[in-house]
C-alpha cells in the first residue's frame, strides 16, 4: 500500500503529531509506503505561537504547495489527510481538486474543526459536503463520530494516544506539590481560568504549578515555564505530582480528545480535569484522578491529592495501567491500519 499523508502540521504540531506520525514505524513494519506533505511549516507554527500574523506570500505558498501534492497525487493508493485538504475553500472547490486525488480518501479528526466555519457563508457546511464521498473517516472520540455519521456510516473511532516505549520508563515520584499542565499558547486560557481555585489552594498549602509549552505568570503563585521540546516532554510531565485539563463547557472543548490527560496517565500522574466530553469518559474508565466542574470542586479535589500521598498514588497506578492497556500506539495501531488496508482493498 502506498499512501499520501497530508497533515496540517509537521513534527511540532500535536495534532499531526499524535494522529499521523507516531504511525509510521507501524506502517513502515507492516510493509507499507508513504510520503508526508504537511501543509504549514514548523516556521508558521513558531509565527504563531510567538503572537505575530504568518506573512500572506508565506501562506499563498503553501496553498500552492499543497495544490502541487495533489498533482502528484494518482500515483498513491490512498490518501489520507487531516482535516481537509485547503483550509477556508468552500466544498465546491475542494471536490474538484479531488479529480486529482485517488478515489480512496481518508479524513482523521481530533477537533472538531468544523466549528472554525459556523456562521461563515459557503464554509459552515463543508465537512459536511466533502465527507459525504470520502471512503472512511477516523475519529478522535464519539463527538466527532456523531457529527460525520450524519453523511457518512464508514467510521472508525482511534484514540489520540500515546507511544508507550516513551512512557514505559516513566516514574512520577508523586512526593511534592507541583501541579503540572503540559499544552500550547492557544489553549492556555483554559488553564488561566483555573488561577482563582490554585490562589485559594497556594494561601492555605505549599503549591508550585509547572506549565510545558506556554508563558504565564500571577503575583500570588509559584509558576514554573518550561518551553516544550519532543525529546523533553515525558521527563516534563514525570515531575508533576498532579496532572490538570480545564475545559470550558463549549462544542469546541467537547470535540477535543484528552491529549493532556492521556499523556498524564500513561506517565503514572493522577489528574483532575474538568467534566467535558472525553475526559468524563477517561477519569471514570480509569480510577486515575477526578472530575471538577466548579471551582469548589477544583479546590476539593487538588486539595485531597495534594495532602494525601497514598491517593495520589492510587490514581497514579490506576490511570497508568488504563492507558497501557487501552491508550498507546501499540493498542489502537493495529486497529488503524487494519482500517486503512481494508479501504484500499474496498471493503467495509
Amino acid at each position: 500500500m502506498n499512501i499520501l499523508i497530508l497533515t496540517r502540521y509537521p513534527t511540532k504540531g500535536p495534532s499531526s503529531r499524535y494522529r499521523f506520525l507516531q504511525y509510521l514505524p507501524q506502517l513502515t513494519a507492516a510493509g507499507h509506503h508513504f510520503e508526508i506533505r504537511p501543509f504549514f511549516t514548523t516556521h508558521y507554527l513558531e509565527t504563531i505561537y510567538s503572537g505575530k500574523r504568518p506573512n500572506p506570500l508565506y501562506v499563498m505558498g503553501r496553498y500552492l504547495a499543497r495544490l502541487g501534492a495533489c498533482l502528484r497525487a494518482r500515483r498513491f493508493d490512498l490518501v489520507w489527510m487531516e482535516g481537509e485538504l485547503l483550509p477556508l475553500i468552500p466544498a465546491p472547490f475542494e471536490r474538484a481538486l479531488h479529480a486529482l486525488l485517488p478515489p480512496r480518501r481518508i479524513y482523521d479528526f481530533d477537533d472538531a474543526v468544523w466549528l472554525r466555519y459556523k456562521g461563515k457563508p459557503f464554509l459552515e457546511r463543508k465537512f459536511l459536503s466533502v465527507l459525504r464521498g470520502a471512503a472512511g473517516i477516523v475519529c478522535g472520540n464519539p463527538w466527532l463520530e456523531n457529527y460525520c455519521r450524519q453523511v457518512n456510516e464508514r467510521i472508525i473511532q482511534i484514540p489520540t494516544v500515546v507511544d508507550w516505549p516513551k512512557y514505559a520508563a516513566a516514574e512520577a515520584p508523586l512526593e511534592g506539590c507541583t501541579i503540572g499542565w503540559i499544552g500550547s499558547p492557544s489553549t492556555l486560557f483554559f488553564l488561566e481560568n483555573l488561577y482563582p481555585a490554585l490562589r485559594r489552594l497556594a494561601a492555605e498549602m505549599p503549591l508550585r504549578l509547572h506549565i510545558v509549552g506556554a508563558e504565564s505568570s500571577d503575583p500570588e503563585l509559584d509558576i514554573t515555564c518550561s518551553s516544550w521540546s519532543e525529546a523533553a516532554e515525558v521527563s516534563f510531565i514525570e515531575r508533576f505530582d498532579i496532572g490538570v485539563m480545564p475545559l470550558d463547557p463549549t462544542p469546541w472543548a467537547e470535540g477535543k480528545c484528552g491529549l493532556k490527560l492521556i499523556q498524564y496517565m500513561a506517565a503514572g500522574v493522577p489528574a483532575v480535569a474538568s467534566p467535558v466530553g472525553v475526559n468524563t469518559q477517561l477519569i471514570e474508565g480509569s480510577g486515575g484522578g477526578y472530575l471538577a466542574g466548579d471551582e469548589e470542586a477544583w479546590v476539593t479535589h487538588l486539595g485531597t491529592l495534594l495532602s494525601d500521598g497514598v491517593r495520589r498514588r492510587q490514581c497514579g497506578l490506576a490511570g497508568r495501567a488504563y492507558a497501557q492497556e487501552h491508550l498507546t500506539v501499540q493498542a489502537q495501531g493495529p486497529k488503524l491500519i487494519s482500517f486503512l488496508e481494508e479501504t484500499v482493498r474496498g471493503q467495509g
